[in-house]
């Protein structure tokens, strides 16, 4: 009987806390990459390796921002 409280109480923490709400107030919701900074950074990263995947696309997106 232990056993089967311990399960829904560890079901229910995980609803609780990964639901599709944008709080970020409790500790457990503050562990979402969408709420904390490394997870916002990772997601900006992604998004420059996405433009830039070799390193010549690097270089000319450089030269051109240091010719404007």
């Amino acid at each position: 009987m232990k056993k089967i409280f311990i399960i829904l109480f560890m079901l229910n923490l995980n609803n609780i806390s990964y639901s599709d709400e944008s709080k970020c107030q409790s500790t457990l919701q503050k562990l979402k990459p969408s709420c904390n900074f490394i997870g916002k950074g990772a997601k900006k990263l992604k998004q420059i390796s996405e433009e830039n995947k070799t390193i010549d696309q690097t270089y000319n997106k450089i030269k051109e921002k240091i010719t404007k």
